[in-house]
């Protein structure tokens, strides 16, 4: 499956990316089918080519977020079945804790004090 995502340019500490068109399975930037466009994210440019990127779209490439997000930025018609994937919201409820092991042996020794016998109720008549 071909999926157009962001290919890692430039040179250290300064990235600059390319939208490429790839097969799902290859590395990041690895091979590559297509070249669709360029974008430097620390001027903010971005160029893009709308054809190509719409004959891939219209043959079911898969745009990664940060594509979907690029082209939503530059207004570009999008097929109904593209969308921006979310995380969802973590519950708000929290978890019950569960009590520590130290809190649980602290419990247990507790409760064996009240049950042993203490020193003035034993027997020492037997001697």
């Amino acid at each position: 499956m071909l999926v157009i995502r962001l290919a890692r340019t430039g040179r250290t500490k300064y990235p600059t990316y390319r939208i490429v068109a790839a097969e799902s399975a290859r590395a990041a930037t690895g091979k590559f089918v297509e070249v669709l466009g360029h974008y430097n994210p620390h001027t903010k440019e971005l160029v893009i080519k709308r054809e190509e990127i719409a004959k891939r779209l219209s043959h079911g490439a898969q745009p990664s977020n940060t594509v979907v997000k690029l082209l939503m930025r530059e207004k570009m018609e999008l097929p109904a079945w593209v969308s921006l994937k979310t995380k969802t919201p973590k519950a708000t409820e929290a978890p019950a804790e569960e009590p520590r092991v130290a809190e649980v042996a602290e419990d247990q020794a507790t409760e064996a004090e009240d049950k042993a016998p203490s020193v003035d109720d034993v027997d020492t008549a037997n001697n």
